[in-house]
């Protein structure tokens, strides 16, 4: 999936195609998918390599911003979220305090610590490495958990940009491609193709529940618990929050959102 250049920051979206009329029900799921989409955005970028496009954003408290608006359509729903939204906020007063080329230095220490080193990072990264451990540790990297991720990947017509770095199973590789998924439900619904929306509903699902699901929850736990920088802090609450209310959904698998 080719993501766009770290200088660009997009953490929500709006529905602008002409679709289903404002507060029907299929505009309204519209809606729900953009929210969640939003999120898995700014999860995808708060857990990319730092830049300065994205430290400015999150210190002057645009991301949170955004993130609070996407967050109205979720409902009762959205009280989930308010712990990492804190989180975040303090991230931000911290990171303008600090300054942006300061705040920018120590984001990227610290993300070298966490996720690339040198040396072995503190926190494992790629799905292989949880699903498929046993008993003499973690599992050798792209095994089968990164086959499965794309093969799903194909299923959707979706291929890895040839210049990515990463393997299928990285994390923000999977985030990125939720986030898709969810962009795609939402043009759906905004074109009033239920059908379409329920089977990406469906994708979706299966790829929470089969896969991502059972390895980004351990993730987002160890970036809590290891990360110095309250900006990973935020964003491992905002994944775990988002995992939950994701799960959760997936139990009415066949229609787009429940009770939105």
């Amino acid at each position: 999936m080719k993501r766009p250049g770290q200088d660009e920051v997009s953490v929500t979206h709006r529905r602008e195609t002409a679709g289903p009329p404002p507060g029907g029900p299929a505009a309204r799921l519209a809606d729900v998918c953009a929210g969640y989409a939003a999120v898995y955005e700014a999860l995808t970028y708060g857990f990319s390599e730092p830049s300065a496009a994205y430290v400015e954003a999150l210190a002057s408290g645009e991301i949170g911003a955004l993130l609070g608006d996407a967050l109205t359509w979720l409902r009762a729903r959205a009280g989930a979220y308010a712990p990492a939204l804190e989180t975040l906020s303090g991230a931000a007063a911290s990171m303008a305090t600090a300054g942006g080329g300061a705040a920018l230095r120590d984001l990227r220490v610290e993300y070298a610590r966490l996720f690339t080193g040198p040396g072995r990072p503190a926190v494992m990264c790629y799905a292989s490495e949880y699903l498929n451990a046993d008993a003499r540790g973690p599992g050798r990297l792209n095994g089968g958990a990164a086959t499965f991720a794309e093969a799903a990947y194909k299923a959707e017509g979706v291929s890895l940009a040839t210049a990515r770095r990463d393997l299928p199973d990285h994390m923000t590789t999977e985030l990125e491609f939720l986030f898709h998924l969810c962009r795609r439900e939402e043009a759906a619904w905004a074109a009033d193709e239920s059908g379409e929306a329920a089977r990406l509903r469906r994708s979706q699902d299966a790829f929470l529940r089969g896969h991502a699901g059972l390895w980004l929850p351990r993730f987002a736990t160890s970036v809590r618990s290891l990360a110095g920088q309250q900006a990973y802090v935020g964003m491992a609450e905002l994944l775990s929050a988002h995992l939950a209310v994701e799960l959760g959904d997936a139990a009415a698998i066949g229609v787009a959102r429940p009770g939105n």
